[in-house]
């Protein structure tokens, strides 16, 4: 359980009512990661998820070789590892603190329980970060188009 005045300093959470944020706030857990800590490691379990509210984050995978490389950068504001989470597979990154992390995480075990005693506001937080991982995913498809000479024609789809 954190003070609501943490969620409210959450951007996620800005449009989320006073007593919907009260109720959320018994759900989560305040976390801080110092610089250099890793959240979560590649192929690590995601038993939670993340609402980054201060710092920020890189995202490394193991190449072929043994070293990680730098794959992805993610600042407060954002949730991380909930893709892991809710498909229920391992972390497919590593994800290291490069400054002083804050943030607010939300367990497995209080998650189940937030959708079994107040399903409405798990559909709500579902759905915002169903937004949030929608646009994440329309700028990759937009840089793959990119990479790969895709342009878009009067509307009627991707064309080479």
């Amino acid at each position: 359980m954190v003070k609501t005045s943490l969620v409210n300093e959450c951007k996620l959470f800005s449009t989320f009512n006073e007593k919907e944020k009260e109720v959320l706030s018994e759900f989560l857990n305040e976390v801080s990661f110092k610089k250099g800590e890793a959240l979560f490691e590649e192929g690590s379990g995601a038993d939670e998820f993340f609402f980054i509210r201060k710092g920020k984050i890189g995202l490394y995978r193991n190449d072929n070789f043994g070293n990680l490389t730098k794959v992805a950068e993610v600042h407060g504001g954002v949730p991380l590892g909930e893709c892991a989470f809710f498909l229920g597979t391992p972390h497919s990154l590593r994800a290291i603190a490069e400054d002083d992390v804050r943030a607010l995480s939300l367990s497995r075990e209080k998650y189940e329980l937030l959708k079994s005693n107040y399903p409405q506001l798990a559909i709500k937080l579902i759905e915002i970060i169903n937004g949030i991982v929608s646009e994440r995913l329309k700028e990759e498809d937009k840089k793959f188009a990119d990479i790969f000479c895709f342009f878009r024609v009067g509307g009627q789809g991707w064309r080479r």
